[in-house]
């Protein structure tokens, strides 16, 4: 049986102070290998004072923090 091994992760939704949050830190302590992309205009946090922080959090650990457009229109950038 294969398993699914990405290179990079595009996460966007809901909530970024839950779901967001335990994926994309689950991610970064099992895969640090991963690039991983988090679309800040297209998640939403519970708390809506949690997001701002979360994303600079996440900032400063290596996530690269993106727009819609700039992953739809440009692409995942390199």
């Amino acid at each position: 049986v294969g398993a699914l091994t990405p290179r990079t992760v595009v996460l966007y939704g809901v909530a970024t102070d839950v779901c967001n949050k335990y994926a994309l830190e689950g991610l970064m302590e099992h895969h640090p290998e991963i690039r991983i992309f988090a679309v800040q205009d297209a998640m939403k946090a519970i708390d809506p004072a949690a997001q701002e922080h979360l994303l600079k959090q996440w900032a400063e650990e290596g996530v690269r923090i993106v727009d819609t457009a700039e992953i739809t229109e440009d692409g995942i950038p390199a």
